[in-house]
């Protein structure tokens, strides 16, 4: 069982600041680095460090060679990864003193697969092996329908939102990881919403679909069926959330294709994503697996 996963590949122009900046204001950065990154990278990254065979698939351009590079030294397969005469999909990234950031996507490359790639990429993949998406790409859609198709699990991370959700056939999804803004808008609720109130109409909607939400401070909670689960987050210094999500993501992916308990998945995820935020970066702070045991050891312990 392995992950395809159709994943955004983002050169990060990361600008540590003292306060995110105001309309009309300019500010100094504190600090500035240029790191890989986009959510696809991250989660493809998490996967494979959490020991599950990925295989990525998606393009770059101009400067975007290290991006394969670096997936490559995580164990992913990047022998679907095309190169085109284009600029590559890159990101302005804010990270304040809290560590909290916000980000401005530019899709560039990320957003120029075509019908003819996506089934040159689903060649490769099996029945009962996992479709992962995030909205950073095009072609969303088609990738939903053929990987359903093909017998293939559906794992959608819906961010950024779309903004027509009808255009996307949601009903086949088989996996929503999602967190607590982006599970109200899949309903049409508000965001302060309680959560089980919002997985309750998640459930009815989606009625054979899984629902991961990760609710930051206040841990995940999970639905499948009559199921709900919920794991607490552990309490770490936040230094950079920029791939705490995406760390989750890969992490509780990887776990399902070892066919783990889902009690087992959401403590690994849980963990690997607070060893996430307690580092700087988007990619270099994802853990590997023997790091994640080891906190877990760690916490056990104390």
């Amino acid at each position: 069982m392995k992950i395809i996963n159709f994943g955004s590949l983002n050169i990060d122009n990361v600008y540590n600041v003292r306060e995110f900046v105001r309309p009309g204001q300019t500010i100094h950065a504190r600090d500035y680095h240029v790191a890989a990154g986009g959510k696809g990278l991250n989660q493809s990254i998490a996967a494979a460090r959490a020991g599950a065979q990925v295989l990525h698939a998606g393009m770059i351009g101009s400067g975007g060679t290290f991006l394969t590079d670096i997936l490559q030294e995580a164990g992913v397969d990047t022998s679907q990864v095309r190169t085109l005469d284009a600029p590559s999909g890159h990101t302005v990234i804010e990270v304040n003193a809290e560590g909290q950031n916000r980000i401005i996507v530019y899709g560039g490359t990320n957003q120029m697969l075509t019908d003819t790639y996506i089934d040159t990429v689903l060649a490769q993949g099996m029945p009962g092996d996992v479709t992962l998406l995030q909205n950073e790409t095009n072609l969303i859609a088609t990738i939903i329908t053929k990987s359903h198709e093909k017998g293939m699990l559906v794992a959608f991370n819906p961010s950024p939102m779309p903004e027509d959700l009808t255009a996307v056939p949601l009903d086949l999804v088989d996996y929503f990881i999602v967190n607590e803004l982006e599970a109200a808008q899949l309903v049409g609720m508000q965001p302060d919403a309680p959560y089980e109130t919002i997985l309750d109409r998640l459930a009815v909607e989606y009625p054979h679909a899984t629902v991961i939400m990760t609710l930051g401070h206040n841990g995940v909670l999970y639905s499948q069926k009559e199921t709900r689960l919920s794991h607490p987050i552990f309490k770490v210094t936040a230094v950079d959330t920029t791939a705490a999500g995406d760390t989750f993501c890969g992490y509780f992916l990887a776990a399902v294709c070892r066919n783990t308990s889902v009690e087992t998945a959401l403590r690994e995820a849980s963990a690997a994503s607070a060893i996430t935020v307690s580092r700087p970066s988007a990619a270099p702070s994802i853990p590997l697996y023997a790091e994640v045991q080891q906190f877990l050891m760690d916490s056990h312990c104390s």
